[in-house]
């Protein structure tokens, strides 16, 4: 698991129990404390939801950029072994 799925995950489970214990904790009826948490469970999946586009979008950058420096090698590689190839 790399670290960003860890501070994510993390940040997950921290903020729902501390909504959850907060909205549990607060001296209201029932009926707001629903309310309360449709509405903060609703933040907490738009937060999640672009901590995880974020993460996907910086992997997807990454593997771009390996794969455009494997290609780079690859053919760097390939153009000595066909000079290697023409000497001998």
């Amino acid at each position: 698991m790399n670290s960003n799925v860890k501070v994510l995950l993390g940040f997950t489970v921290g903020a729902a129990a501390g909504a959850l214990t907060g909205l549990l904790m607060a001296p209201q009826s029932g009926k707001k404390t629903r309310k309360m948490i449709g509405s903060e469970s609703d933040k907490l999946k738009d937060t999640v939801g672009d901590m995880v586009a974020d993460t996907l979008k910086e992997a997807k950058s990454k593997y771009n950029d390996l794969l455009e420096d494997y290609t780079d090698l690859s053919r760097k590689t390939i153009s000595k072994a066909k000079e290697k190839a023409k000497m001998n």
